[in-house]
């Protein structure tokens, strides 16, 4: 099927972007059929869209994919959606809060769908498996982070996301120690998943044209590495060490040694870490040793 432009939708449908929910949507034949083709949906697979717009890649992942639900907070933008096009096979319009999602239940729904109409999917549900979700946007600057954080709480029901983020953004997600753009975000990320950046998107290819490029983003945690710690201790541990970014990590984490009973020279001692070091210097595997340490009780 067909989409209108974005301008042209907005006109007909008497609706502005809104500045405050970052409206900004994607006009370009070119990268939409890329953006489509880097989500990599199948018929065995069902896509959760991020504020689908008028459509610009719904349409392309609804033909690939066995099914997509389409997340829509703006009323305006829902009923104009509806309107113009009705119901289509395949797609579920849902109007709501992407940070109110229920992930595992559209999971669970997606894989009893899959039972039914047999195939690969039939063969999973009759084995127990979790039928994972894939999530696809084009992600307003200020839902990005909670957003990240929502498909990291549920990633037990989401395999990959391919996401259409603002260029500083993509560069923090995927920022390595010593960066200026790496932080508590950067390390988080890349200890639940292998995360990489696609490509660019100009803001050319955007109605009405941001101040800022995009950069699209993989998240993918059906590639994570293998890991020991726990995920809570950790992202405590990271949350201390970025808390106070400028300190060392003696002083960085001097409460929260306290609070599990280590000492500084007990934690150096038994990850191997220079406690002089400070947390932008630090990888994720370094930052897992410290996890794993001061679990152990290092004193």
């Amino acid at each position: 099927m067909d989409t209108r432009s974005p301008g042209f939708m907005l006109s007909k449908y008497q609706l502005a972007p809104s500045k405050d929910r970052g409206q900004n949507f994607l006009d370009d034949p070119n990268v939409i059929r890329k953006v489509v083709d880097s989500v990599g949906a199948g018929p065995d697979d069902a896509v959760v869209e991020v504020g689908p717009g008028f459509g610009a890649l719904t349409f392309g992942l609804a033909e690939r994919a066995g099914h997509v639900i389409a997340v829509e907070l703006d009323s305006g933008i829902v009923r104009a959606f509806a309107e113009e096009y009705g119901e289509v096979e395949r797609l579920t319009l849902v109007a709501g809060d992407i940070l109110e999602f229920d992930f595992a239940e559209a999971s669970r729904t997606h894989r009893a769908l899959g039972a039914r109409v047999g195939g690969a999917a039939q063969a999973d549900a009759a084995e127990g498996a979790v039928r994972k979700l894939l999530v696809a946007g084009n992600i307003p600057y200020n839902v990005t982070s909670p957003l990240i954080a929502r498909l990291v709480e549920t990633r037990e029901h989401v395999s990959k996301a391919v996401l259409m983020v603002q260029a500083e953004v993509g560069d923090r997600l995927t920022a390595g120690p010593g960066s200026s753009d790496y932080g508590r975000l950067s390390v988080v990320v890349q200890f639940h998943a292998a995360v990489r950046q696609l490509f660019t998107i100009r803001r050319t290819c955007f109605t009405p044209r941001p101040k800022v490029d995009s950069r699209v983003i993989e998240i993918d945690f059906s590639a994570a590495p293998e890991r020991r710690a726990e995920a809570g201790e950790f992202e405590e541990l990271v949350a201390a060490a970025f808390g106070k970014r400028r300190k060392m990590l003696r002083r960085a984490l001097s409460d929260l040694l306290v609070a599990r009973g280590v000492t500084a020279e007990g934690l150096e001692t038994a990850s191997g870490i220079d406690m002089m070091r400070r947390g932008e210097t630090l990888s994720v595997e370094e930052f897992e040793r410290l996890a794993l340490a001061a679990h152990g009780g290092g004193s």
